[in-house]
């Protein structure tokens, strides 16, 4: 299966992280409903997907095709993003390009160079890095979920990054500053990020890694 729309269509689904996904959800620029509609009609005649009356799930082939699509999506973001400089929205974009014809084999080598790489400070004003070293004072790193109420942060690190590649689209990511608005039962918390605030589950803020700030 190499169609470039039944992959955007498994990776939409798989990133909303919800089993029961409304048919009307799937909407994609440049293609019509019943093109989308051919499509799912492929994706359930090949056990990707399972349709309901107005709703479509994965199935576990289809969770484990969409997971290698939103990967390569992940590690070529964060590459032109963190290495070539390029802006959140133009990286997003672009690779959701490349991610249909990049081979498995180049993302692991891809995603082992960033692994290997540590970030350093890029000063232009065209990347959209911004340097917060004065902000957090060498302060330890801590899993977001043990921070306070309150709390200004920097984000370090993700750990299981490839699990958990929905962050970019929400804005967090390594070098991102966060507020800590609220924490929920089991250590589920609230962070505010460029302006929105976002829920996330308990297995999730433990493994954002972060830094607490001075005010800026």
């Amino acid at each position: 299966m190499t169609s470039v729309l039944s992959e955007d269509v498994l990776e939409k689904i798989f990133n909303t992280g919800t089993d029961e996904v409304p048919l009307h959800h799937l909407t994609f620029p440049h293609h019509s409903e019943s093109e989308i509609e051919n499509v799912l009609n492929i994706l359930a005649e090949r056990g990707f997907v399972c349709r309901g009356n107005n709703t479509v799930r994965l199935t576990g082939k289809g969770k484990e095709k969409a997971a290698q699509v939103a990967r390569k999506h992940a590690v070529l973001e964060t590459f032109l993003k963190d290495v070539l400089g390029k802006q959140p929205d133009a990286a997003s974009k672009e690779a959701c390009i490349l991610e249909h014809n990049i081979s498995s084999e180049t993302i692991e080598r891809l995603d082992n160079f960033l692994d290997q790489r540590k970030p350093e400070p890029v000063p232009s004003e065209t990347t959209g890095f911004i340097n917060h070293n004065n902000l957090t004072r060498r302060n330890p790193i801590v899993p977001l979920s043990e921070c306070p109420e309150g709390s200004l942060l920097h984000v370090s690190m993700i750990r299981c990054f490839a699990k958990h590649n929905r962050l970019i689209d929400l804005g967090v990511i390594p070098g991102e500053l966060i507020t800590l608005r609220r924490k929920l039962v089991n250590n589920a918390v609230v962070i505010t990020v460029k302006g929105c605030d976002i829920a996330l589950s308990p297995e999730v803020s433990a493994n954002i890694m972060v830094e607490r700030c001075e005010t800026p």
